[in-house]
């Protein structure tokens, strides 16, 4: 279970599959060497002992890397045999040599999981924990029912969104929601894991009875099936495994809110935490909420200000050297008139402009919109630039758009492109500029007059 981090994506990604995050070929394997006191590890080696799953080339599966609707579209047509079918459509998002655009097709003819309006599939992007239910009510057919009253047996029903109540509903009559540790909440907004999605395929396919599969409990909300506790990391060793986090690149922390920290490692340890450029010297004292699992949050101040704040863990134990460990993202606190130097490699926030509707070396059909995301407020400056094509080399031409818009309190912004007399080919240079305070940050993409 993962409460960091999360994303509540909107209802038009009902339509998904899975997020791929790592490698795009995957190793087959039942014996991976990260599921070590994995609470779901049953699931995930029984799934890869039938060529559903697959793991990676050092050996490894990841069972808390988030999954993509690309990687869920790999896994669906292996665990429901899904054929290729007939259908001709393309997604503009999705070469033709794209790792996983034969999966991608078989699920969207098969309806299991569809495009959006705008013609794209969207592969990279994370689900959460309601839209990969969605799917796999859509899997269980008939062997269910819509009926509202099964969610009453968990304490977050209400966090269920409304597009999503029907298909999770059908899910929990059919008890194929799995949670750990706790099975009594369905957490439909957290961004799923791949460890997660083992345990729900594998349910799923107990309830289709598809392949024999043996019933297991674990992360059932089953009084009468306890669930098992995984199996605990030696207490010869202490181990950090992961550090988790509430901070959002997009999204600076400022005074008054608070950084949450969740880390995961060997349990009866004593944990603490200091903030780089904060608390530094002065720890803060993490509590076990679950074997192995400690947390504990820091309360922003009016005078903390870091662009790259980096939190560091240790764990001790008497008896026994003290390990640390530092999460791998910086965290930006009061930017808005930081006392750091800026330093574009190493910041905690990303106001680097991204365009989020359109991938470099997309087709562009003018006139349209450029959809992209940056940080709150903060003012983008476009450039659109022409190229031409003398002797296969490009040369830069000329700029024939420019504009300047702000994003809005979420960070989202749209640029409207109007139409120009070019023809069938053209390249164009998207150059953009964002700005927040006295940073700023660019990005730039090709895109190819249709």
């Amino acid at each position: 279970m993962i409460f960091l981090n999360r994303t509540l994506l909107s209802s038009g990604l009902i339509a998904l599959a899975f997020i791929p995050i790592i490698p795009r070929v995957l190793a087959q394997s039942s014996s991976f060497g990260d599921l070590q006191g994995y609470w779901g590890g049953q699931y995930v080696t029984t799934l890869a002992e039938r060529g559903i799953i697959g793991g990676f080339p050092d050996g490894s599966f990841q069972p808390n890397a988030q999954i993509t609707r690309a990687q869920f579209a790999a896994i669906a047509v292996k665990a429901f045999n899904l054929s290729p079918g007939n259908s001709t459509r393309n997604f503009r998002d999705v070469p033709s040599n794209y790792w996983a655009a034969p999966a991608i097709l078989a699920v969207s003819s098969s309806g299991l999981v569809t495009g959006f309006p705008d013609g794209s599939f969207r592969p990279e992007e994370r689900i959460t924990r309601a839209q990969a239910l969605v799917i796999l009510a859509k899997a269980l057919g008939n062997n269910t029912n819509a009926n509202p009253d099964g969610l009453n047996v968990y304490g977050d029903r209400q966090a269920v969104p409304e597009w999503a109540l029907d298909s999770v509903a059908r899910a929990a009559n059919a008890g194929i929601i799995v949670n750990f540790p706790d099975s009594r909440q369905i957490e439909p907004n957290s961004l799923a894991t791949r460890g997660e999605v083992a345990g729900l395929v594998y349910q799923t396919l107990v309830k289709l009875g598809d392949g024999n599969f043996a019933p297991i409990n674990i992360g059932l909300n089953n009084p009468s099936a306890p669930t098992p506790s995984p199996t605990p990391t030696p207490l010869s060793s202490l181990v950090i495994e992961r550090i988790e986090t509430n901070s959002n690149p997009r999204q600076p922390l400022r005074e008054g809110d608070d950084l949450l920290i969740r880390v995961y490692g060997s349990p009866g340890a004593n944990a603490s935490f200091e903030l780089e450029g904060l608390n530094q010297n002065r720890s803060v004292t993490m509590n076990e909420v679950q074997s192995g699992i400690y947390e504990t949050s820091y309360r922003i101040g009016r005078n903390d200000r870091q662009i790259n704040a980096r939190p560091l863990v240790f764990l001790s134990r008497s008896g026994q050297n003290s390990v640390s460990r530092q999460f791998n993202q910086a965290i930006a606190i009061n930017i808005d008139n930081p006392s750091y130097p800026y330093d574009p490699g190493n910041v905690g926030y990303v106001l680097r402009p991204e365009i989020t509707n359109f991938n470099d070396n997309d087709v562009i059909r003018l006139p349209d919109n450029l959809m992209g995301q940056t940080l709150p407020d903060a003012n983008v400056e476009v450039n659109l630039e022409t190229f031409r094509n003398v002797i296969g080399v490009l040369n830069f031409s000329q700029t024939i758009f420019q504009s300047t818009v702000r994003a809005d309190q979420t960070g989202r912004f749209i640029v409207y492109l109007p139409q120009f007399n070019r023809d069938s080919g053209t390249v164009y240079r998207v150059r953009m500029t964002a700005t927040q305070g006295n940073q700023s940050q660019s990005s730039e993409l090709l895109l190819r007059q249709e």
